[in-house]
């Protein structure tokens, strides 16, 4: 079955792929309601702030023409108590409204019919008759200098009887003053337009008042008129907010109103720098989340890959080598502890494994070399003793000589051969060997004189440096000395003809011990190769070269007398191999 994509992903790829669509999901779905709970609640609070705002001029405007109409019926009242009667009374009433009130332009003071009686020249033409209670705010009227608006109250005594009337006509200036001296927001514009939709005050200096109305053309114009208290609308790309002014009048209605438009960018700039900031903020949590995800699956996974290292080590070599022991967490580290445990118990029998295998093979050498022993040495021992029988017979220089020579050599090298096989088979020395004390100095003269004759073949010097009043161990000389030649032989062959130096060099070693270094000059022995050298049938020389039994064979004899065998070896430096006795 073919893998599919998904599958053929590494580990540390599906964990980041996880842990992004954990992180991104509800950063998205967090940053999408937190943007949008910022701009609803951005654009309640705007449109609160820009209605707050426009119900304080609102209010402060009606409060000014309020107290206007409140004052001027005051002092109508004052005139129809006393002042009808003296001239000079009713100007003095007069000079102190217009010290009082500075808003008014102009003063009148009418009769019960109407007329004008004392006071300014007032427009008239809002007056409504003897009709009408109390007083009024009339309509806004447009001069060519700005709007104007006349107030009315009813001048009545004590006994409530009609005595005239006070018209007054304020200036509308003060409001498009007011609306300037306002803190607007950017780009923003404040109006006041009358019932009809005129103009009748702006923040904008330059705006023409009582041009034309505003009805059917400005949305927000329309709804603040229609409106009985305040609200807000959004179209074309602006935000309007707005305030009927008749929603404050205790008296007569003055269905004016104050709107306050912002283009809706402007007005949203706040909202959209929340926006941007959350999502700023939500992509910086969403590269801390990927960034702690990241560390998170490397953690995770650097155990396994080494984890899966292991395993390839351990497929392709017995053991597999030095095991990693990085801390890791949870159950991986428990997994790669378990592991550990396997490859230790597999190496464990793989060795028991290769050592019944060994054992099984030297059994079968051991029956092997018997059956040989028995069935060549016979026929040996005739080719060696005719080969010196005939030796005898043929003077030196002789054409034959050589030839029977070389018959002798090998005939005595395959006796060796089968000797050894017998020797490793029984390991543990035969009956009739007497172990007595060891004299080793005489043990490397021996030595010497037996390998001298390769020695000199190869061009290696000897050197014996043996300490004297060494100890001696009780030893079978006979089965160290075939040690002693094999080291040596070895030595002067792995320098291959190419001369150098073998130091012989006995010591002591502990109490009682001893310690016989044979030390070559030759190229060394790979490091690869050091664990194997005393393995049965193990050689690196070529063939006919050797059987592979020599190292193991001098091993042995050394742990059947209770030592060991060490060896150290540098490559391009030469090697040195120590027997160690006793001690």
């Amino acid at each position: 079955m073919k893998m599919t994509r998904l599958a053929r992903l590494s580990l540390r790829t599906r964990l980041m792929a996880v842990l992004a669509l954990a992180a991104i999901v509800p950063t998205l779905i967090v940053g999408a309601l937190a943007v949008r709970r910022a701009r609803t609640d951005v654009e309640r609070e705007l449109v609160n702030g820009r209605l707050a705002l426009v119900r304080a001029l609102g209010a402060g405007l009606d409060a000014t023409l309020q107290d206007s109409q409140r004052a001027l019926a005051l002092v109508g009242a004052a005139w129809a108590e006393g002042g009808q009667a003296a001239p000079d009374a009713t100007r003095r009433l007069l000079a102190r409204l217009h010290r009082e009130l500075p808003l008014l332009r102009r003063v009148a003071v009418l009769d019960a019919e109407g007329r004008r009686v004392a006071g300014d020249d007032v427009p008239l033409e809002s007056f409504t008759g003897a009709g009408t209670y109390g007083g009024f705010v009339g309509d806004a009227a447009f001069t060519p200098v700005g709007a104007r608006v006349v107030i009315w109250a009813q001048a009545r005594g004590r006994t409530g009887e009609l005595a005239g009337y006070l018209a007054a006509e304020i200036d509308l200036g003060f409001i498009g003053q007011s609306l300037r001296a306002a803190r607007l927001p950017h780009a923003a514009r404040l109006y006041v337009v009358d019932g009809d939709g005129r103009l009748i005050a702006s923040s904008d200096a330059g705006a023409r008042l009582g041009a034309g109305s505003l009805r059917g053309a400005h949305p927000a114009v329309d709804a603040a008129l229609a409106a009985s208290d305040d609200g807000s609308l959004e179209r074309a790309g602006t935000l309007a907010v707005y305030r009927n002014l008749s929603s404050y009048q205790t008296t007569r209605g003055v269905s004016w109103a104050i709107v306050l438009e912002q283009p809706a960018r402007d007005a949203y700039a706040l909202a959209a720098a929340a926006r941007r900031d959350a999502a700023l903020v939500g992509g910086l949590v969403l590269l801390g989340a990927l960034g702690v995800g990241w560390l998170l699956a490397r953690a995770l996974t650097r155990p396994l890959e080494r984890l899966s290292r292991r395993v390839d080590a351990l497929a392709n070599e017995p053991g597999g080598g030095p095991a990693e022991h990085p801390p890791a967490p949870g159950e991986i580290g428990v997994l790669a502890l378990r592991f550990e445990d396997m490859a230790r118990r597999l190496e464990e029998r793989e060795k028991l494994r290769a050592a019944l295998a060994r054992g099984e093979r030297l059994a079968t050498v051991g029956a092997l070399a018997a059956g040989v022993a028995h069935e060549i040495n016979n026929p040996l021992t005739t080719i060696l003793g005719y080969a010196n029988l005939l030796l005898e017979d043929k003077p030196p220089g002789h054409a034959d000589r050589a030839a029977l020579e070389l018959v002798a050599e090998e005939a005595r090298r395959v006796q060796g051969i089968v000797r050894s096989l017998l020797d490793y088979s029984r390991p543990s020395a035969e009956g009739g060997v007497q172990h007595g004390p060891l004299d080793v100095a005489e043990l490397c003269q021996r030595t010497a004189a037996l390998c001298a004759p390769i020695l000199r073949a190869r061009r290696v010097e000897l050197v014996l440096d043996v300490a004297p009043e060494l100890p001696r161990p009780r030893a079978d000389a006979r089965r160290l000395e075939q040690v002693f030649v094999n080291l040596a032989q070895n030595a002067a062959q792995a320098m291959d003809g190419g001369g150098g130096q073998l130091t012989i060099r006995a010591r002591a070693h502990g109490t009682d011990g001893l310690e016989i270094a044979f030390v070559d000059q030759g190229p060394g022995i790979p490091a690869e190769l050091l664990a194997r050298i005393f393995e049965p049938f193990f050689t690196t020389k070529g063939p006919g070269m050797g059987t592979g039994l020599g190292l193991a064979v001098s091993q042995q004899i050394v742990l059947d007398h209770g030592g060991r065998i060490e060896v150290e070896s540098q490559l391009g430096r030469g090697s040195t191999f120590r027997v160690i006795l006793g001690g």
